[in-house]
């Protein structure tokens, strides 16, 4: 039999010789099921930090390889200099490798890492990057936050996210391109459980770092088609998150240029995607500001997303532009075209999953649709009849955490507008516990009625928007 090794991860596993993977299953779970609510970069889990804490660095790059699917060549191929001899070796403890600040950082750098995502290594505990802000919130106090919190933008560039000197690859390949496709789509599965006042620092960062490379570096033709419809994932996505996080100006202008990428990608799905995204911020707009351009404005966004993704076979790319438009016909009065929209939706989910259906569209399920036609029959005048949708919807179908915040909060505003505001407060604290775990601006927007009705929930919900705040204004 040959020798068994122990886990680099946790260092009490024997790792099975029929696992090729490069740490145990129970490694493996933890790092797909991480408690982490805000994460100070996308691949912070309990076991990645509590390995940082312990400077086990041949345990730090096995986590790092089995989150983000790399086989130690790939390691090798993004870190400059680096072997896959030279992988093995640090990854068996034969070589200290990582134990010299400037290949720390070097590796650091080359994998996206954020160099506060070190401070569990720094200071010996793998709590470490929960404190990282606690000083600046005490020093600076509420006016920061409120600040933040009315809605300023974020004036951020690449020079502010990414560490001084740090510069694009000379040269990049399929496994840049591949590393970083990686990244997007993990933002766009962790946006379901923690919400993008958690993700926007990384969702910035990363698209800060693909902007050069398409930019500066040298690549093949193919890889640079893949690059640039990477790098308008990336965008997409966080501006997403921005949105989330509620900063819809940087939201708008991240939509502003993943468009721009997107139309040059030459992917029909991706350019769908990216328009859909700017119609649902353009529908957002026309229900704060109550004026009919930017929905109208949505609509011509959701033509070209339509025109796209027209021999497209992908059920939920049509479904979910097919619910946005719904919206859109809603905020403009049409309540026939609305209903349309909404039963062409059902029908495209009818047509069940499809091989070409991206990651980032694993949200569009019929809850999704239920939960838009809620909003529609709320737009067209029957708050009541929408509660009651809404209410049934949550009660008979599973979500994401921060989709089940968001649809819990729209509850409460249906509600009230109602005229049940007992059952819209109970529904509203109910949410902002859950708040405190997913961070979602947009969804405690969503409550801000409410705020006006009960002192308690008036306190609660300042307390919660002042951390949420402080979240985003760690950013600038």
């Amino acid at each position: 039999m040959p020798d068994q090794k122990l886990c680099p991860g946790c260092r009490s596993t024997l790792l099975s010789r029929y696992n090729n993977e490069p740490v145990c299953g129970p490694c493996q779970r933890a790092l797909r099921e991480s408690s982490v609510s805000t994460p100070a970069w996308l691949w912070d889990t309990p076991p990645m930090r509590r390995a940082l804490a312990e400077l086990n660095f041949s345990g730090v790059l096995a986590l790092l390889r089995s989150a983000a699917g790399l086989t130690q060549q790939q390691m090798a191929d993004l870190v400059p200099g680096w072997t896959k001899t030279k992988v093995a070796r640090a990854e068996s403890g034969e070589r200290g490798t990582l134990y010299d600040i400037r290949e720390l950082l070097a590796w650091a750098d080359a994998l996206c890492v954020p160099r506060e995502a070190l401070l569990p290594l720094v200071l010996g505990t793998p709590d470490a990057a929960l404190y990282l802000d606690s000083s600046q919130e005490s020093q600076e106090g509420e006016e920061l936050n409120r600040r933040t919190f009315s809605g300023g933008m974020l004036a951020l560039t690449a020079s502010t996210l990414l560490p001084d000197g740090v510069l694009a690859p000379a040269r990049i390949d399929r496994t840049h391109v591949a590393y970083l496709q990686t990244c997007a789509d993990q933002l766009w599965a962790r946006d379901w459980s923690v919400g993008g006042a958690s993700l926007l620092r990384n969702g910035l960062h990363l698209f800060a770092r693909a902007k050069p490379m398409l930019n500066e570096s040298d690549y093949t033709e193919r890889v640079g088609l893949d690059l640039l419809r990477t790098t308008a994932d990336l965008g997409n996505c966080t501006s997403f998150l921005a949105f989330d996080a509620g900063q819809p100006g940087l939201a708008r202008r991240l939509a502003q240029e993943a468009a721009m990428l997107a139309d040059s990608g030459d992917d029909p799905e991706l350019r769908a995607h990216v328009y859909a995204t700017v119609a649902m911020q353009s529908t957002a707009l026309a229900r704060v500001s109550e004026q009919r351009g930017p929905a109208r404005e949505a609509l011509r966004a959701l033509r070209v997303a339509a025109q796209s993704a027209k021999h497209h076979p992908s059920p939920k790319l049509h479904a979910l532009i097919d619910m946005r438009i719904a919206t859109a016909n809603a905020l403009l009065g049409d309540g026939s075209a609305a209903r349309a929209s909404i039963a062409a939706a059902h029908r495209e989910l009818d047509r069940g999953d499809h091989p070409d259906d991206r990651q980032a569209l694993g949200f569009v399920r019929r809850s999704e649709v239920l939960g838009h036609e809620a909003r529609v029959t709320a737009l067209l005048g029957d708050a009541a009849t929408a509660a009651r949708q809404l209410q049934h919807m949550l009660d008979t179908t599973e979500l994401a955490p921060r989709n089940q915040v968001y649809y819990r909060a729209m509850l409460a505003e249906m509600q009230l507008a109602a005229g049940d505001t007992a059952v819209a407060l109970e529904v509203g604290h109910q949410t902002l516990s859950d708040l405190e775990n997913v961070g979602s601006m947009r969804a405690l927007r969503t409550l801000q009625p409410l705020a006006r009705h009960d002192t308690q929930f008036h306190e609660r919900y300042g307390a919660i928007a002042n951390d949420l705040s402080t979240k985003v204004a760690s950013l600038a």
